[in-house]
């Protein structure tokens, strides 16, 4: 954070990325091993079901929350009155959401011809009202930057969830172990975060911004939805027009591909958020935090979409088992898509916090539309394959359009964010030829176990990555060390 930003907001972001490094680090760690051993146990299938059930309670979730929580979090000096207004909104859609979700279940079932849905849907939708309650609770918590509540409430969430899920996968209830624990963690969460939160529902409705932020919570609502549909539709156009097995293969290489993005996106959406809200007025220091989280971001979804892309053969037979390897090619070609997606994120906080939602719905209206064109294009042509190579670069062309966009406001440019990056694209190339090297003059006709070929080519790799950082000298090097600092001590020193 540059200086003109202020110790109190610096001493915020510096106590937010304590706790969100170590409770997100330590609950990453457990719950990929769990997913691992989960994986071994359960079938593809199994995750073909589950990937067509969160596609349609991960829509309806957004409904529910319905742009509010981005609402609380962006208006400053909200009533009680608009606060509780919020709650109760959210609720009645949270409850009449399920209800049509469970009645639906047999629809959704025979159109998919995947039976187990009609079964599923109903359960896995009691997230729907389980998660909706803590709504206004989190996004309150947010929009103090009070993220260890947040984080604490996570923690106690996976404490409960990963659990439940390895313990029902080891007793043979195949689908059903993953849907218990997608249900019991979120449970356990929302009631933490109810509780953290300084704020209880009451019965009065109304006040004085309630109007303006309904009027700002639709459009979110519009942008969430579209965005939503847009990142579920390779796995609805597989859905229909592959088998589920197919479909557990494909989710299965997403998660993977994703899961270092996704990870960091989630801990970048938490900070950003409010961040650009309260920087909204102060344009260099927006594009100042900006490019520094560009640079922070890059260093990591960067090299780490290449690696699993270069590794991905002793990834899935290390981790997964041979029952996952028809699932190594579409890990490849996802990590392209996984590395854009994990940079994209920082877009919309800057436009939500200009208030250029309107922009932001038609945009996703326009995604929407030519990846879910590409996407039907591709699985027609070549399966989930040709879904990943004609969708990807659609999402890509479309993309700069909203960077074009984001960086108008903040007075930036592509060539500026070019300079930023362009020392991580150059350490991350240096990287891929030392791990193709190593593999080609090295390892090959060797007959080394995936173990072995993994642990080395990792540690190449990353040794690489980390000494052409040094060589260029990227102020991603300096950059890094601080936030290292700020997760060891939690607070920076009134000299810096």
């Amino acid at each position: 954070m540059p200086e003109s930003v202020g110790l109190s907001l610096r001493t915020r972001v510096a106590s937010s990325i304590f706790w969100v490094a170590w409770s997100r680090g330590v609950l990453q760690i457990i719950s990929f091993a769990t997913t691992l051993l989960v994986a071994r146990i359960l079938v593809p299938a199994d995750y073909g079901v589950m990937a067509i059930a969160s596609m349609w309670t991960g829509t309806a979730a957004v409904l529910t929350e319905m742009g509010l929580g981005s609402a609380i979090i962006q208006f400053q000096d909200l009533d009680r009155r608009d606060i509780d207004t919020c709650f109760w909104i959210t609720m009645t859609l949270a409850v009449v959401s399920w209800a049509v979700l469970s009645f639906g279940a047999s629809s959704i079932a025979d159109w998919f011809a995947v039976p187990r849905i009609a079964a599923v849907l109903p359960v896995l939708g009691l997230l729907l009202p389980l998660s909706g309650c803590s709504v206004v609770s989190d996004s309150l918590l947010r929009k103090r930057l009070a993220l260890d509540r947040v984080s604490q409430a996570e923690m106690l969430g996976a404490a409960v969830g990963l659990p439940v899920t390895l313990i029902c996968a080891l007793a043979g209830w195949g689908v059903w172990a993953l849907v218990s624990g997608a249900v019991a963690g979120p449970a356990v969460r929302s009631i933490a975060t109810f509780a953290f939160a300084p704020w209880r529902p009451g019965l009065r409705i109304g006040g004085p911004r309630a109007r303006e932020m309904l009027h700002f919570s639709l459009a979110t609502l519009g942008i969430k939805m579209l965005a939503g549909y847009r990142s579920v539709a390779d796995i609805f156009v597989i859905g229909k027009l592959t088998d589920q097995v197919t479909l557990g293969l494909y989710s299965m290489a997403k998660e993977l591909a994703l899961l270092p993005g996704s990870k960091l996106s989630t801990v970048v959406n938490i900070l950003s958020a409010p961040m650009m809200a309260e920087l909204q007025t102060n344009i260099d220091a927006m594009r100042a935090a900006f490019y520094r989280a560009l640079r922070l971001t890059a260093a990591i979804a960067l090299p780490t979409s290449a690696g699993i892309a270069l590794v991905a053969d002793e990834m899935v037979m290390v981790l997964l088992g041979l029952k996952w390897s028809p699932a190594i090619p579409l890990l490849r070609l996802l990590c392209l898509y996984a590395a854009v997606r994990s940079i994209d994120v920082l877009l919309p906080p800057v436009l939500f916090a200009r208030r250029r939602q309107r922009f932001l719905f038609w945009y996703c209206v326009a995604q929407l539309i030519a990846v879910s064109a590409a996407a039907v294009a591709g699985a027609l042509w070549a399966g989930p394959a040709g879904v990943v190579l004609c969708s990807t670069p659609v999402y890509c062309a479309v993309m700069a359009v909203m960077a074009k966009e984001a960086l108008a406001e903040v007075k930036g440019s592509f060539i500026e964010i070019w300079s930023e990056i362009a020392p991580i694209f150059a350490a991350a190339a240096a990287m891929a030829g030392v791990v193709i090297l190593l593999r080609e003059l090295f390892l090959a006709g060797r007959p080394d176990s995936p173990w072995f070929s993994l642990v080395l080519l990792s540690a190449a790799g990353a040794a690489t990555y980390v000494a052409a950082l040094f060589a260029i000298g990227s102020p991603v090097i300096g950059e890094g060390a601080e936030v290292i600092g700020w997760i060891l001590r939690r607070r920076p020193s009134p000299a810096e």
